[in-house]
């Protein structure tokens, strides 16, 4: 399955939406026949940039991340597909540790601001 595809399926879920019809009507610059050359995998057909940032912002995903897999899946040549897919490794790995240190920096807020056994 083609990352359109995956984005797709994850903007229905996180909407609860459960035809590709209403996906069609919700994402901007859509209609049901580019919905279903995209789905089918004809015309090398893609969600477009728009399409994928307001995917972006419905389900809560990185843009950045979101623009780096569909650049991946549209890219012409080898060699661009693997630099993007380098830069996506490399930007999911950035991710990663900023989530881990947000973890550490608030389990750390909240640990201290319990109260010890002197109740201080």
């Amino acid at each position: 399955m083609n990352f359109s595809n995956e984005l797709i399926d994850e903007f229905k879920k996180a909407k609860g939406i459960k035809t590709d019809s209403e996906v069609a009507e919700m994402l901007p610059e859509m209609n049901k026949g580019n919905l279903s050359k995209i789905r089918k995998g004809t015309e090398n057909r893609h969600l477009n940039e728009t399409q994928a940032i307001y995917i972006a912002h419905e389900c809560n995903l990185s843009v950045d991340w979101v623009l780096v897999q569909l650049a991946e899946e549209t890219a012409k040549s080898e060699e661009a597909k693997n630099a993007w897919h380098n830069l996506a490794k490399k930007l999911n790995k950035s991710v990663s540790a900023a989530i881990l240190a947000l973890i550490v920096i608030f389990g750390g807020l909240n640990q201290n601001s319990e109260p010890n056994a002197l109740g201080v």
